[in-house]
């Protein structure tokens, strides 16, 4: 299965409860131009005995998501940030970036396309708990040619706070319409 393309990106607000998980809040956060995750300890480490390798074992240690987009909407950047809209009677409107943001946990879905003997797929990817960061901004003139820039968004993945503790699901579908309502209802986006 060969990977060639990104699309959809969603988030939705947090929350648990004496071990349930709920979303709320959901929307899309742009259009999607890059993503990748980065996994921490994934490597097994195995217990040495009678002079060779006895038992092994992995745990998940959290990673990285980047998350590149075409662009970040003030409203949207509030949600995953945490910042704030200006108080009454400020204009223009937008955000106040500040010392006392926090940037909540959200889950994160996004839909990847992949093609198998000349066949496309869809795979719906569900980050069940993630916490993003603010992002570093690079700004540029406008020159003779036209230089796109995109901001890329990147958070810490993180178990959930189910029994289960998961932190991630995949599943693949024939239509990209199908991997995006999977990825619309696991965050509860209606």
């Amino acid at each position: 299965m060969a990977y060639i393309g990104l699309s959809k990106p969603y988030y939705a607000k947090y929350a648990e409860s004496s071990g349930t998980v709920t979303y709320s809040n959901g929307a899309a956060i742009g259009k999607a131009v890059s993503a990748s995750v980065a996994l921490d300890n994934k490597d097994p480490v195995v217990l040495y005995a009678d002079n060779g390798p006895a038992e092994s074992g992995a745990v998940f240690g959290g990673g990285t998501l980047t998350l590149g987009v075409d662009r970040l909407d003030l409203d949207v950047a509030a949600a995953l940030l945490g910042i704030t809209a200006p108080t009454s009677g400020q204009t223009p409107t937008g955000a106040i970036f500040g010392a006392n943001a926090v940037a909540p946990y959200v889950g994160v879905g996004l839909v990847v396309k992949s093609i198998e003997s000349g066949a496309g797929k869809w795979r719906a990817v569900v980050f069940y708990k993630v916490q993003f960061k603010l992002p570093d901004f690079d700004w540029s003139t406008q020159g003779e040619t036209i230089e796109f820039g995109t901001p890329e968004l990147e958070a810490a993945i993180l178990r959930d706070d189910t029994a289960g503790a998961k932190w991630c699901m995949m599943q693949d579908f024939d239509t990209e319409a199908a991997a995006e309502a999977a990825v619309k209802s696991a965050l509860s986006i209606t």
